[in-house]
């Protein structure tokens, strides 16, 4: 599939329009490409290869996992590397504060460091590799091998378990126990049938589509990046089926978040650009405050599967941690999956919270065109923020950053000119190399 990426025609669109602003890698343009595409779409499929091994050749568990994701890592942080300092300061001042923090809780939490390390090393990677073709080449392969594996489950669901066990395999790795399964060890994840009607065309089922992310979150998840990507790049080859997969991924989830998420992007396209900085930085803090005063006010303690409720769930985690624990320097053994500005709280601090916002909101960028992007990506996890924590794992952080990095990295108004004057050198005739020539 790597080589799918990197080789992947797209018409209309000529090597001169891949080219970013950033300087030439250090290794060959074919093998930065292979590279890259071996560690977004390995990150995309690493949990199905090791579900499959796990279902058909030996057992594995997280030690496996953790393997896998710090190869993808390796290979990111290859491309990343760079003489400009960005990349090693952010790692210096991370790594120092997480540090500080594991002293203040006598605690070592290398999770914790593999959270962050998997935005910085796949945003890094696209910001020195900055190279739209690719860029779009990865958004389609990994938009068809996640609508493929969804057809597959969807359709041949006995014959899909045969090979992919998902429930024995999250059994394998302990994140679910046999009295959570009641006893079942062979299955979908436990999300993977809804217990109540579908929200998104009923008629298809109770079945909620994880396709190769194995839980249906991060399958919508991911159909919101897509969509995002598309809605972003007007010009991009394959546009409309791109836009396509990614609704009919979202919907055979039944990704209720996912098209909401969807329509709430879409509506605020015009205005991305005119949201002052600020208010993207303090967005997150505030939603904090009125959730955690909504809770105090209506005493939440969890409610049922749907916004209301999953927001009073995020409530009663906020409401029942203590000072230390939101500061950063105790533990807590308090569940926070379920909310994703509880996690990011009880894992990295308030101040390291502040820190990593900021420098998401604030990272500069090559041409304002891309805090419409940005922008996309910032409503999205704001969103995801309330009702989960997945935003961190790299079956969808992969592609984003990586996305989100190239967006940073692009000279869009010279791009779309380029583009532009190709496009008339080939009315006229030329051949793409001819017109190249012609241009230079």
């Amino acid at each position: 599939m790597t080589a799918a990426a990197s080789q992947l025609s797209t018409p209309g669109q000529s090597a001169t329009d891949d080219t970013g602003t950033e300087p030439g890698h250090f290794l060959p343009e074919g093998l930065v490409h292979a590279i890259a595409s071996f560690a977004v779409i390995g990150g995309l499929l690493l949990n199905l290869f090791l579900c499959f091994v796990n279902t058909r050749i030996m057992p594995v568990s997280d030690t496996h996992v953790m393997l896998g994701e710090m190869t993808m890592l390796g290979s990111a942080f290859l491309l990343a590397v760079d003489r400009r300092p960005g990349l090693y300061l952010t790692l210096l001042l991370f790594v120092s504060y997480m540090l500080m923090i594991f002293a203040l809780r006598d605690a070592l939490d290398l999770k914790a460091l593999r959270d962050v390390f998997i935005p910085v090393g796949f945003y890094f990677m696209g910001k020195r590799v900055a190279r739209v073709g690719l860029a779009d080449r990865l958004v389609i392969v990994c938009g068809v091998i996640v609508l493929v594996v969804a057809l597959y489950e969807y359709l041949a669901l006995e014959s899909y378990l045969d090979y992919f066990n998902v429930l024995g395999y999250y059994i394998a790795r302990g994140t679910v126990t046999l009295q959570e399964s009641f006893g079942q060890t062979r299955g979908l994840f436990i999300s993977g049938l809804r217990p109540e009607p579908r929200t998104l065309l009923p008629f298809l089922g109770q079945h909620r589509v994880s396709s190769a992310f194995l839980e249906p979150v991060s399958a919508g998840n991911f159909g919101v990046i897509l969509f995002a990507w598309a809605l972003f790049r007007p010009t991009m080859p394959w546009r409309l089926i791109v836009i396509a997969m990614a609704l009919t991924g979202i919907v055979l989830a039944d990704a209720r978040f996912g098209f909401f998420t969807c329509v709430v992007i879409t509506g605020l396209l015009p205005v991305y650009r005119f949201i002052p900085k600020a208010v993207w930085l303090v967005a997150p803090f505030i939603l904090l405050a009125v959730i955690a005063a909504y809770g105090l006010i209506v005493g939440a303690e969890g409610g049922a599967n749907d916004v209301s409720g999953r927001l009073k769930v995020t409530a009663a985690i906020l409401n029942h941690l203590d000072l230390q624990v939101v500061l950063g320097s105790k533990t807590t053994d308090q569940f926070t999956a379920d909310s994703g500005i509880s996690y990011t709280l009880t894992n990295f601090g308030l101040f390291g919270f502040v820190g990593l916002w900021a420098a998401f909101v604030l990272s500069p960028m090559q041409d304002a065109k891309a805090w419409a992007f940005r922008g996309m990506m910032v409503v999205y996890l704001l969103l995801l923020m309330l009702i989960s924590n997945s935003f961190y794992s790299i079956k969808t952080a992969a592609l984003m950053w990586f996305l989100i990095g190239t967006a940073d990295a692009v000279d869009w108004t010279g791009f779309a000119a380029r583009g532009l004057k190709l496009q008339r050198l080939r009315k006229d005739g030329q051949s793409d190399a001819e017109a190249e020539k012609s241009r230079r």
